[in-house]
Parts: structure tokens; sequence; C-alpha cells
């Protein structure tokens, strides 16, 4: 197929390495969409900040619910890439496509529907803030529909070796995204400003380009099947493998609800500040989120052509390249918090707090990477199940730990909470997928 790249020959770390650079590229663009939100949005004070933030955790949750749909996808394709199945490929395409779409406008009707309970859930003690929020959440629900297919484009032309193409498609969605928040949040000449929503509104137009970028560029690819419309065995495959992953993004999102509504004790300030902390710590997630996707990418192929010494390998080395960011990006949280958090609001108590929240979550840092990295490992070869087992086991801690960590440190000990989670995980994944290693011999001779 053309546009594909063969990641079962040639050697692994300048494969690795050619593949995830366009990745993490393409994650910190995704990323950064956020961010110049907050960037602008912090500029109206934290009332609006606390709208965006609260109205983010349910788009967040559409997210997660996608990559019931993602994930399998990419892991078939990547699959039947190694193996040789082109055909076979552009069959699951087509279904992932088909799945999105019914999604997205599914989860566009539920939100339109439960709008005033969601909201009004975490008490935000203000009904301007609230409204803001609402405005907020519905615009940008319209824009899951575009970011889902968005990210399925993306999820596919990584599984095909292509990490480049989506990189270029979503830079143009991320200049728009610029251009239009300053104009749109805070108007010009006569153009009055539409605040919250007019950030929405940005981000929803950059999304709606990028979908027809991605249509219009990827047409010559021939990635979807012309046969097969509706194959309900392929999409039982796919929702398979995405459905673990689905269940502990989703647990992942619902605890991050409830760990707000703790929070939310502190006021508004103490959610504006979860909500930017969040978005700087994306920084990290997504990085690393791009080498998660290149190891799922490499694992996925090298699995499909029984390669598993490369993948052993691989391993190995994408271990060593995480660990060094990771512990980068600790130091850089833990030695200048003020001066990151600041970048996004000026309200000096509120920098204060966030001071401590970025020295705080800077401490497991490395592990969160370790955590994400290995995710992709377990995921390339299919064993989707794994991850989520401990994932969401040590997640639903971080609830009992909040309250009780909160009664000595107060909103700190809420911070430790998530810190001190992360941790655990992403050292239990580690030990785990390196017993995993060992076994692998003993795969290919069952295969």
């Amino acid at each position: 197929m053309k546009g594909t790249t063969d990641l079962t020959q040639g050697p692994i770390m300048p494969t690795l390495m050619r593949l995830t650079l366009p990745i993490i590229a393409t994650n910190f663009i995704s990323t950064t969409y956020g961010l110049v939100d907050m960037i602008w949005v912090g500029r109206l004070g934290s009332g609006p900040v606390a709208a965006v933030g609260t109205a983010s955790f349910f788009i967040n949750l559409a997210i997660a619910l996608s990559t019931m749909i993602t994930i399998g996808t990419g892991i078939k394709v990547s699959h039947c890439m190694g193996a040789g199945q082109i055909d076979k490929a552009k069959s699951y395409v087509k279904n992932g496509f088909i799945l999105s779409i019914l999604l997205g406008l599914f989860y566009m009707v539920f939100i339109f529907l439960a709008q005033n309970y969601l909201i009004g859930f975490f008490d935000l003690g203000s009904a301007e803030i609230e409204l803001m929020s609402k405005q907020f959440l519905l615009v940008s629900t319209i824009g899951t529909v575009f970011s889902m297919l968005n990210i399925l484009y993306a999820t596919i032309l990584n599984a095909m070796g292509n990490s480049k193409q989506p990189f270029h498609i979503f830079s143009v969605g991320l200049i728009l995204n610029i251009l239009l928040d300053p104009l749109l949040i805070f108007g010009v000449g006569s153009f009055e400003g539409m605040g919250v929503l007019g950030a929405a509104i940005a981000t929803l137009t950059a999304n709606i380009v990028v979908t027809m970028l991605f249509i219009l560029q990827t047409r010559h690819l021939g990635l979807i099947a012309k046969s097969s419309i509706w194959d309900r065995r392929l999409m039982k495959e796919v929702i398979r493998l995405g459905v673990p992953i689905t269940i502990q993004r989703v647990t992942f999102t619902l605890i991050s609800i409830v760990i707000a509504k703790i929070v939310v004790r502190w006021g508004a300030d103490a959610i504006a500040v979860q909500k930017v902390g969040i978005q700087i710590e994306s920084i990290a997630y997504m990085t690393i989120g791009g080498l998660q996707g290149a190891i799922a990418a490499f694992f996925g192929q090298n699995y499909g052509a029984r390669q598993l010494d490369r993948i052993k390998q691989g391993y190995h080395k994408a271990l060593v390249l995480t660990s060094v960011f990771g512990i980068f990006i600790s130091l850089l949280f833990i030695l200048f918090p003020g001066q990151l958090f600041s970048l996004f609001l000026s309200d000096e108590t509120i920098v204060a707090l966030g001071r401590d929240y970025m020295r705080i979550i800077g401490l497991s840092q490395l592990f969160m990477c370790m955590e994400l990295m290995t995710v992709g490992a377990f995921n390339g070869m299919g064993n989707t199940h794994i991850p989520p087992i401990f994932s969401i086991t040590f997640t639903v801690l971080r609830i009992p730990l909040a309250l009780i960590l909160s009664e000595p440190f107060g909103l700190n000990g809420v911070w430790m909470a998530i810190a001190l989670s992360s941790v655990i995980k992403g050292l239990v994944l580690v030990l785990w997928f390196r017993r995993s290693l060992g076994k692998l011999k003993l795969l290919q001779t069952v295969v």
C-alpha cells in the first residue's frame, strides 16, 4: 500500500526514532490546542479557567471512549501490515471509521441531554461559571466527532509506518487555532469577543479543517476498502482489543472527576490549579505518548511477522529513552514550577498553589513515562487486557488516598495521592512486562 513503511526490517533505534519523532511532534500539536486555549482563557481569570477545566473532563471522556475503536483498529492494521495482508487492513480501516462516526453522534446526543446534570455535579458555586462551562461543553462536544476521526486517521497512518503526514496536517490545525483564539476570545475592532465560548469555537473550527485535510490528503493512499461496508466480525475483533484500554481510560477520567469534586472544596482557584497543572503535565504525557504510539506500531508489525527477538531489543532501547526523558521532565517540574505555572495564570496566590502541584507531581513523572511506554508495548502485541488491570486498581486508590492525605496536608495531600499512584503503576507495569518478555520464546513455539 502507498505511504507505508516496513518496521520489521532495518536497525531498531533509527527505525524507532524515525517513527517516534513525527508522532511526538503531532502529539505536541494536539496538546498545544489545549495549552493555547488555556493561555488565552487564563487572561480572563480563574473563573473561566475553572469553567473550561470542568467541561474538559467530559471532552476527555469522549476521547477515552473512542480508544475502544482507535486502539483496536491500530493494532489489527499493524498486524495485517506485518503479515502482508493489505486488503484485510483496509477492511479494518473502513469499519473503524463507521464505528467512530456512530460513537461520536451518540455521545453528542448524550451531552446535549445531560449537560445540566454533568456540570451541576461539581457545584461550582457560581451561575456564571456554570453557564460558561455548559457553553464550552456543548460546542466542544460537536468538535469531539471530528477529533475522533482525526485521532483514528493518525493512528491508522502510524500503524502503517507513516507518522509524518499526521504531523503536517495537525500543524495546519494548530496554526489556525492560534490565529483564531485571541480573535474569538477577546475580539478585534468592532467585533466583540466571546470569551470561553470563543475558545471552543476556535478549536472546533481547527478540528473540522484537520478532518477535511485528512480526507483530501489520504485519498490517493487507498486506505479504505471498497467492499465490506459493514463487517460485524471485524468490528468485534477491534472492540475486543479496544475495550480493556477504554475501560482503563474511562475509569481514569471518572476518577479524575471524583478527584476534582474533592478539589473543589478548596474553591474555584483549586480547580483552576488542577486544570492548568494537567495541561502542563500533558506535555510530558503526550511526548511519551509519541513513543508509545511508535512502540505499538513497531511491536504490532514485528509481532505480525513473528520477529520476537526484535521486540525484546526494541523494548529495552525504548525503556532507556523513556527513563532519560522522564528524569529530565521531573527535574524541570521540580526546579522551575513557578516559571511554568505563571505562563497561564498571574495571580500570586494561585501561582503559589501551582508551585506545590508541580513539585509534587514532578516526583512521579519518570514512573508515569515508564508506564505509558510499556502500555504501548503490551498494546502492540495485542495484550490490551493486562495494563488496565494494574492501572484501574492503582488509579482507584487515588480516591481514598486523597481523602486520607488531605486531612494532614490539605490540598497538597490530593496531589500526593495522584503522584504516589503513578509511581506504583510505573514500577509494577515495567516489572510485569519484563516477566512477559521471558515468555516470548515459549509464545513463539506455541504460535
